[in-house]
């Protein structure tokens, strides 16, 4: 086993973990996630994820990326969540969607991955405001247990290429 490999599964591991902290603050703490920017993250990772398997690539932190936003955004509508849909929300599906396109009338995946990072920088920003004024509403363990889990993502880069690349860092 390869250095990298012990970090993937690092990766892997701490990401994930991220979510049950996470599922669990917004049960038990009142965390209070804006719903959109889940939303607003899954759609480009799943996006990411989708560019990188079609390379025959994966960073297995984006797997528990993918699948804890997706479990997040569960928990949120089944809590009741207001989305808090806004045009910012819109511009990042919209990227999204120029990204698919230009993948599949291209036929490169980088293309999806690279526009796909854009849409999840950017859609960060609904985030921001609402911590600012509350920083309650969300809970520090899981965010530096994410941070952690890309640390180790980035340790497992096997070649600095887009696919293998740009996602982790």
């Amino acid at each position: 086993m390869e250095y990298t490999d012990v970090f993937a599964v690092l990766s892997f591991v701490v990401s994930a973990s991220t979510y049950f902290f996470y599922v669990r603050a917004i049960l038990e703490s009142g965390a209070r996630p804006t719903l959109s920017v889940w939303i607003g993250w899954l759609i480009p990772d799943a996006t990411i994820l989708a560019g990188m398997l079609a390379q025959k690539k994966i960073a297995w932190q984006l797997v528990a990326y993918t699948a804890g936003c997706t479990i997040v955004i569960l928990v949120c509508l089944w809590k009741g969540a207001a989305v808090g849909w806004k045009w910012l929300d819109t511009t990042c599906v919209g990227i999204i969607i120029l990204a698919t396109v230009l993948w599949a009338i291209s036929g490169d995946p980088n293309i999806a991955i690279t526009l796909s990072l854009i849409a999840t920088t950017i859609g960060c920003i609904p985030m921001v405001p609402n911590v600012w004024k509350d920083p309650r509403r969300e809970p520090l363990l899981p965010w530096c247990l994410v941070t952690t889990g890309g640390i180790f993502g980035v340790a497992a880069i096997p070649a600095m290429t887009i696919g293998d690349a740009l996602a982790p860092v």
